[in-house]
């Protein structure tokens, strides 16, 4: 079996759940909006950055403002974050192995192309994957499986054939909806709101084997 193996970025390769939600808090704060972390993490995260902005303002807004207050959040967040980062736990030693078993790997995520660069430039991180895709290059975002059929065709592999490594709800649906196994990562919801076919708290817990039953248990 030709497997292939497509990583979400947030709460996935890094740990930044945390950041990301002071950010929101901040730009929300400047237009006098509160944002607690239930609603964060059950309407927000794993969001593309254009559903954000209807989720948090529900209002109208022009393209011109609403990228205005996206790129303040993303600098915001940047900022925040810039001294913090580090891979998740276990994660490059999984790459490694992946890549000595010829194992391709994309990103997928909702994330913007500069924050892509911020996290996998910056740690180091791009050598392992083929490529990505980033928010710039899907019309719908998650829990809309484009963002994981387009990584899958990335990488020449069959969705069905790939193993989704997803931290959020509408994340964990996409990759479902593309067809594709999914592992969720306890980053950034409890266990109990993952609805994924196996759950991990970080890669140190995850086995090859496991991978291999998970592929074959279709």
């Amino acid at each position: 079996m030709q497997i292939g193996l497509i990583f979400d970025m947030d709460g996935v390769i890094v740990e930044n759940h945390q950041y990301h939600y002071l950010a929101w808090q901040k730009i929300a704060a400047k237009h006098g909006i509160t944002i607690d972390e239930e609603f964060y993490r059950k309407k927000m995260n794993g969001r593309t950055l254009k559903k954000l902005m209807k989720v948090v303002f529900d209002r109208e807004m022009s393209d011109e403002e609403a990228k205005s207050i996206g790129l303040e959040k993303e600098a915001i967040y940047r900022d925040l974050y810039r001294d913090h980062r580090r891979p998740t736990i276990g994660l490059v030693r999984f790459l490694e192995e992946a890549k000595n078993k010829n194992i391709p790997m994309v990103v997928g995520t909702s994330a913007p192309k500069e924050n892509v660069e911020f996290t996998l430039d910056d740690l180091d991180l791009r050598k392992y994957f083929v490529g990505v895709v980033d928010d710039s290059m899907v019309v719908h975002g998650k829990p809309d499986p484009e963002v994981y059929l387009k990584a899958a065709d990335m990488i020449n592999r069959e969705p069905s054939n790939c193993i989704v490594f997803e931290d959020a709800v509408s994340g964990i649906e996409a990759g479902k909806a593309a067809g594709a196994k999914v592992i969720g990562l306890a980053t950034s919801h409890s266990r109990e709101e993952l609805d994924a076919e196996l759950i991990i708290n970080n890669f140190s817990d995850l086995s090859w084997q496991q991978i291999t039953d998970l592929l074959d248990n279709k």
